[in-house]
C-alpha cells in the first residue's frame, strides 16, 4: 500500500472544490493516508455516486488513515487518483463512503507526482447518486439570505424601502409596489451574482 503524508481534507456529503472551504468547516489534518489509482471508469463511477466497497477492498483501507492530534485513532480514508485527478473518500463502518473531500491545490500537485499503479482489484456497489450543486456555497448562502429578508418585506408598511430597492438594483423607477416586489423575488432566484441586492438590504438594515 502506498501513502500520502501531510494533506488537509474537508469531507462532506457534498463536493465542493478546495476553494469553496468555509472557515466553520471541520478540517482533518491528516497524517497518513493510503492512495490507490483507479481506471478512468471506476474513478467517474466512484466520484459520481455514493459507493460501498466490499469487504476485500474495505480491509485493504480500514484503520490505514492517521490524524494528527488524535492518538491511536484512525480512521478509513482513502485517496483516488485517475491520471491527473484526485478526490479523497472517508468510509464509514458499514463500508459506505458517502462523505467526499477535495484537495488543496498545493498539496494536489505534490500528490500527483507520487508513482502509482493502476489497482484493479477495487471492488464496490453504488448505493446512490452523490449530489452536486449548481450553485456555489457563497450563491447559496445569499440566496437563503436574500429570501429571508425579501419575505419580511410588507407590501404596506415598507413601501418606500421596497420602492428604493427596486430603484438602486434596476436604476428605474416602478410605482407598483407588488410588481416590484415580485421583480425582486425572480431577480434572487434567477440572478447569477447576488452581492449588490445583498449589500443594499444590509445597508438599509444598518440604517435602521
Amino acid at each position: 500500500m502506498i501513502y500520502i503524508y501531510d494533506v488537509t481534507l474537508n469531507f462532506n456529503e457534498t463536493f465542493y472544490d478546495f476553494f469553496e472551504w468555509n472557515n466553520s468547516d471541520y478540517l482533518y489534518h491528516i497524517k497518513r493516508i493510503p492512495i490507490i489509482e483507479l481506471n478512468r471508469k471506476d474513478f467517474i463511477n466512484i466520484f459520481n455516486n455514493i459507493i460501498k466497497f466490499n469487504n476485500d477492498t474495505y480491509k485493504m483501507i480500514n484503520d490505514k488513515t492517521e490524524i494528527y492530534g488524535k492518538k491511536d485513532k484512525k480512521f478509513s480514508c482513502v485517496l483516488l487518483k485517475h491520471d491527473n485527478n484526485l478526490f479523497a473518500l472517508k468510509i464509514d463502518n458499514n463500508r459506505i463512503a458517502s462523505q467526499i473531500s477535495s484537495i488543496l491545490v498545493e498539496e494536489e500537485l505534490d500528490i500527483l507526482e507520487v508513482k502509482t499503479n493502476i489497482n484493479s482489484s477495487i471492488e464496490y456497489e453504488i448505493v446512490g447518486k452523490r449530489e452536486f450543486m449548481s450553485s456555489t456555497r457563497k450563491e447559496r448562502k445569499n440566496i437563503s439570505f436574500l429570501n429571508k429578508q425579501i419575505n419580511n418585506l410588507n407590501l404596506i408598511n415598507d413601501k418606500e424601502k421596497i420602492k428604493y430597492l427596486y430603484f438602486e438594483y434596476f436604476g428605474s423607477i416602478n410605482k407598483n409596489t407588488k410588481d416590484a416586489l415580485n421583480k425582486l423575488k425572480e431577480e434572487i432566484k434567477n440572478s447569477n451574482s447576488l452581492d449588490n441586492l445583498k449589500n443594499f438590504f444590509i445597508f438599509e438594515s444598518n440604517k435602521n
